[in-house]
């Protein structure tokens, strides 16, 4: 992996029309990190993958993608700089076969190889070439949300936003969906992944950003904080130190 970070945010705030919901936020990710944003609702989570993805109102702070600044920029601009976004919740193309989602969403690729991009999506996600003459809407949640990360990944992004991918989905299909998020980021993939979820978010990640109220309040490697320490920072926005039958607070 390397050391110096691909996506370096300084001071980040962005919002919608007037309303601020990141506050002076900063973050560092490396190329080929596996990144978990963690936090209680309304804390910015997906506003921080929506802003990364060009798609709220950017007021102030730097977003710098190995070496281009893209703070403000459109949607098709960080496409075109290597960003894919899955967004929370359905959205394939339910009336659709896979083959056809995939179809249409190889519309992103401008002069490329379009045929052979999907069959590098039927490589990564086999299940779909299985499924490839079904309906979308036919098939399972983890099966769809499947769909949708391939949907993202046929411009083969360097850097994957995901956002609350376990929503809605049966325990046995989070599992299926968590496995091959590992995967592809065994496969070198850098993701930064919104779940509420802890438990599966920690498993699977290496680095654990907690946000509340708009800012960032704990990055640590996943390894290091508990689910004790995470409630509390939920809750309180700090971790209380336990030695000697007392409680300090550390953050």
């Amino acid at each position: 992996m390397d050391q110096e970070p691909a996506l370096r945010i300084r001071n980040l705030v962005a919002g919608y029309a007037h309303l601020d919901i990141l506050q002076d936020v900063s973050l560092d990710v490396r190329k080929g990190e596996f990144v978990a944003l963690l936090g209680p609702n309304g804390a910015g989570k997906s506003t921080l993958l929506k802003t990364l993805y060009g798609m709220t109102t950017h007021k102030a702070g730097s977003i710098n993608w190995r070496g281009q600044e893209m703070g403000g920029r459109k949607p098709k601009q960080f496409l075109a700089a290597g960003f894919g976004y899955v967004p929370q919740g359905r959205c394939n193309f339910p009336l659709m076969t896979v083959d056809e989602n995939l179809e249409m969403a190889s519309y992103t690729i401008s002069g490329g190889d379009v045929a052979g991009e999907r069959k590098h999506a039927y490589d990564l996600f086999p299940i779909l070439h299985t499924r490839r003459n079904e309906f979308a809407g036919n098939m399972s949640g983890g099966e769809q949300q499947l769909l949708e990360m391939a949907m993202a990944v046929l411009r083969r992004p360097e850097i994957l936003l995901v956002d609350e991918p376990s929503v809605g989905l049966s325990p046995q299909a989070i599992t299926l969906v968590f496995n091959e998020l590992k995967r592809l980021h065994q496969g070198g993939r850098t993701i930064l992944l919104v779940e509420q979820n802890t438990r599966k978010a920690m498993e699977a990640a290496e680095r654990a950003v907690v946000l509340r109220l708009g800012k960032v309040i704990w990055d640590s490697p996943a390894s290091e904080v508990s689910h004790t320490d995470l409630g509390e920072l939920f809750m309180t926005g700090r971790v209380l130190e336990r030695s000697a039958g007392h409680a300090v607070g550390i953050h």
